[in-house]
């Protein structure tokens, strides 16, 4: 523990380094840069809402502002997480040149996606204003789910990179389990519709999870349930260590397959 602590301390200058070229490099030659991450939820938004808004609203208040925090969190799990599982072979010239920690390309393959979903927070605000979405103190405690994301993510990204990097095939079957995932997530239809014997099942979905205390905090001006905090917290935790040791057994093998 105290031997992982040292050197992810004494390499951080570098991983900083890295996930500033990541951003940097997606935003590459764009017009717009980094605007984009703030556009594009906008303008998925305005089309959803169209859709949906007439065939929910009543039962969703604020429509729009529900599907919006929903898509975020959910994009950037999946986002975040797919990048990472190819971060060793997009970076496989760095990995054999340098002797840096190679969890740090996962790390930084999620963080550059966490920017990207904190930018979202702005234009959700105003969404929110524009709409009329009552304005809660308890909006200030939004960074806990999206921490909380963070950690699942990186965990869930080093785990599927630990495998993925041996089964490129991993890709194609993740891509198909994301469809499934978003059918399963409360995104754009409202967990009421779900009879509640079998709620119990949405509460075992991390991604919703997420969801749930971001819209209790800045959609719903509420404290989320203690058994959603519990269970936020313990699978962020338990994700990043499974995610991290995994990675670690697996990672000597990984310069026979980049």
């Amino acid at each position: 523990m105290k031997k992982g602590i040292y050197e992810f301390m004494t390499y951080f200058p570098f991983l900083k380094e890295i996930i500033k070229r990541d951003f940097k490099k997606k935003y590459y030659k764009s017009v717009l840069g980094v605007a984009w991450s703030m556009l594009s939820p906008l303008l998925m938004m305005i089309v959803i809402t169209i859709v949906f808004s007439t065939l929910f609203r009543r039962s969703i208040p604020h429509y729009a502002a529900y599907w919006f925090s929903g898509n975020m969190l959910f994009s950037f799990v999946f986002e975040g997480s797919t990048a990472a599982m190819g971060s060793m072979i997009v970076n496989a010239g760095l990995v054999k040149k340098m002797r840096i920690p190679n969890y740090f390309f996962c790390i930084s393959s999620v963080t550059q996606h966490f920017i990207t979903m904190v930018l979202s927070v702005l234009p959700y605000f105003i969404v929110c204003l524009v709409i009329g979405v009552p304005m809660s103190p308890l909006m200030l405690l939004i960074p806990l789910p999206l921490i909380l994301a963070y950690f699942f993510t990186s965990g869930l990204g080093m785990l599927l990179c630990a495998y993925g990097t041996f089964l490129r095939d991993l890709s194609y079957l993740y891509h198909v389990l994301r469809r499934v995932w978003l059918y399963i997530t409360p995104i754009f239809y409202p967990i009421d519709i779900i009879p509640e014997q079998f709620r119990f099942l949405w509460d075992l979905n991390p991604v919703y999870v997420y969801i749930s205390i971001f819209r209790s905090f800045a959609l719903n001006g509420e404290m989320p349930s203690e058994k959603m905090l519990i269970i936020g917290t313990c699978y962020a935790v338990l994700m990043l260590a499974l995610g991290a040791v995994t990675f670690k057994e697996k990672e000597d093998r990984f310069f026979l397959y980049i």
